[in-house]
Parts: C-alpha cells; sequence; structure tokens
C-alpha cells in the first residue's frame, strides 16, 4: 500500500509482488495481482492458495510478523516512503467528499475506513460529529422483507453544513467493515477505550470555558488550542440540543453529555444565552470534574439500598466508583433513542443464544 506520492509502474508493482510472494514461500503458487484504487491511493491485492501442488498446507506461522519484515525489505529495496513514517500523515490528509470528482462511492469507501479504524465513538452522534469534517454523514434506516425487521446504515455526502448534497449510499453497496453491524460493535468496543481518555478531555473543556469564551466561534478557536475540535448541532430554532468534543490525534469524539450534566448541551446553550454568567468558574460546582461527583453521590445512594449478593448492582457500583461508568444526558434525543435500541437488541441477541 505505497505512500499517495509514489507513482510505480504496473511493471515495478508487478515485481514487488512477485518477489514479496516468494519471500513469504508462496513463489511456486498461482496468485493473481490487482491494483486498486478505492482509495486515496492506488495499491495491490494478492490472491493466492494455502495449499500446493501436494495437497499440503504451506507453512503460514508468524505470517503477519513475517509480511511486515518483508515489505520493510522491499521499501528500503525499491526506495520507497516507508509505510511506519507516513501512516498518520496520510490517516489526517483523508480528504472530503467532493460530489464534483465523481467516484461518490469510492471516495465515501475511503473515508469510513479511515474513519472506522482510527476513531472511537460511542454513538451515532458522535460517529457523524466525525463524519461531518468530511463533508459526511450517516442515518439508520429500518427495513421489512419476508416479515423480518431489518437495520441497516446510509450514508450521504453533505454540503460542509449538514444539508444533504448528493444521492445516499446504502452500507451495503460500500462492502463489508461499514455496516450496521460492524459500527455497533466498533461502539462498543469504544466505550472500553475511552475510559481513559475522558479526564483529559473534561479538563480540556474546563479550562477552556473558564476563560470566559463570548461566542461559539471563540469557543471552538481556543479548544483548538487544547488540540480539542467541537461539533455543535441546533434545532430550527437555534436552540443547542448536541454538543461532541474531538480529539483527532487522540481518535475519539466524546459528546458533552457523556462527560457529565455539567458538560452537556443544555449547559452550554445556557452559557452562551448569557455569557456574562459562567457557571464553570464555580468552584463549588466545577472543583473537580462534574463527572466525579455525581458518580460519588451516586454511589453513596446505591450501596445504601444493595443487598449483599446482588452482583449485578454491586458490579456496576465498582464500575462508577473506578469512574468507567459514564454519565448519559439526555440533550440528543437522537442518540439516547439510538443507546436504548441498542440495549434492546443485545438482550434479544442474548435470549436468542440462550434458546
Amino acid at each position: 500500500n505505497p505512500h499517495p506520492d509514489e507513482k510505480l509502474s504496473d511493471e515495478t508493482l508487478s515485481q514487488i509482488a512477485k518477489e514479496y510472494m516468494e519471500a513469504l514461500g508462496y513463489g511456486n503458487q498461482p496468485y493473481i495481482v490487482f491494483k486498486h484504487n478505492d482509495i486515496a491511493r492506488e495499491h495491490i491485492h494478492i490472491v493466492s492458495l494455502r495449499i500446493n501442488g501436494e495437497g499440503k498446507k504451506i507453512n503460514d506461522k508468524f505470517e503477519k510478523r513475517r509480511s511486515k519484515q518483508i515489505t520493510d525489505v522491499l521499501e528500503r529495496k525499491y526506495g520507497l516512503i516507508p509505510s511506519s513514517k507516513v501512516r498518520d500523515n496520510v490517516e489526517t490528509k483523508t480528504p472530503k467528499v467532493n460530489i464534483d470528482r465523481g467516484n461518490i462511492k469510492e471516495q465515501v469507501a475511503s473515508i469510513l475506513r479511515m474513519v472506522l479504524k482510527h476513531y472511537c465513538f460511542c454513538s451515532l452522534g458522535e460517529l457523524n460529529a466525525i463524519l461531518s469534517a468530511y463533508k459526511l454523514a450517516v442515518e439508520e434506516v429500518k427495513t421489512e422483507f419476508r416479515g423480518r425487521k431489518y437495520n441497516g446504515l446510509v450514508y450521504l455526502p453533505t454540503d460542509g453544513k449538514g444539508n444533504k448534497a448528493g444521492t445516499p449510499i446504502h452500507a451495503s453497496d460500500i462492502g463489508r467493515g461499514v455496516g450496521y453491524t460492524a459500527v455497533q460493535n466498533r461502539m462498543q468496543k469504544s466505550k472500553q477505550a475511552v475510559k481513559p481518555l475522558v479526564p483529559t478531555i473534561i479538563g480540556k473543556v474546563l479550562q477552556t470555558m473558564r476563560t470566559s469564551p463570548k461566542t461559539e466561534e471563540e469557543l471552538r478557536q481556543r479548544l483548538e488550542v487544547q488540540g480539542l475540535r467541537v461539533v455543535i448541532r441546533k434545532n430550527e430554532s437555534g436552540r443547542m440540543y448536541g454538543v461532541t468534543f474531538i480529539d483527532d490525534k487522540e481518535g475519539i469524539a466524546l459528546n458533552g453529555s457523556r462527560l457529565g450534566k455539567g458538560y452537556a448541551a443544555n449547559v452550554f446553550n445556557t452559557y452562551f444565552s448569557n455569557p456574562t454568567h459562567n457557571p464553570f468558574l464555580d468552584e463549588t460546582l466545577y472543583g473537580c470534574p462534574s463527572v466525579h461527583l455525581e458518580q460519588s453521590a451516586t454511589v453513596q445512594s446505591l450501596r445504601q439500598n444493595t443487598e449483599e449478593g446482588d452482583n449485578i448492582v454491586n458490579e456496576l457500583i465498582e464500575d462508577m466508583a473506578n469512574g468507567s461508568f459514564l454519565p448519559m444526558g439526555n440533550d440528543d434525543w437522537k442518540e439516547v433513542a439510538w443507546q436504548r435500541k441498542l440495549r434492546r437488541q443485545n438482550k434479544v441477541n442474548l435470549k436468542r443464544r440462550k434458546r
């Protein structure tokens, strides 16, 4: 997968593929080399067989490690830009969707693969906040076929302001790894991955808000200094109903409500309606991250009413005490509905497995 600045001929790519297959132990196998350009840079795929002419399986021990060692050698031999030095740079240079360029599906596929690999998010609202930077949005769709209900996702090119600017593309038309199940799995895994970073995000937001920015634009600019990007969602009347903080370097997106009630959209909406009163300067409320204040009170209440032996509640208490439970505000009704649906679906799947 060469760097975008590398312009290799078909002959060179074929020779590299040949040497790669020989070094990996597949040199005597039949194989096909296919040049692919569904992302921002051309690359090759190689399809072969694991069974040799004698019907025996080719040794594949430590194949991933050996493959990386071989590509490193080939990069040096052909004077290519080392992949280890350009991976992060390539991700940050992912272009926005451009309707005029054509090949919309390929553009969308390239962006989604980068986003789903690099970012952690726990809701569709947070994913949409990330995608907005690339002029892209995602929506959930429901359908029914032969009496069975199915959930799916469609991706929509936008004009950069959230307005639809192209024909929706079904996830199934893009390929594996970007559909409903894949995104749901990514959200579940992200819940664990984001926990260590939550206090850092809270600290940056709190520090910024204590500078008393008078406008949303000032908030954006000051958060950028902290290495954060903020996406604000408003309804038709102009009321703020969602705010998401994104750390592009760490690859994390967190709704304000996920940081605690003190960072929910309605708090920012009230503040910007009257910037002269800044609740973030109140040490009794924000002396430490509000998420921990809320957890302490809830933990104490639960402990008083929990009978010994109730494992489920005890696990919940321990999670909250350790800071691993993330409270969820109700500032984004779409996000809340999505989370509720995930919980219902998980219960259904659990019952099916028990059967």
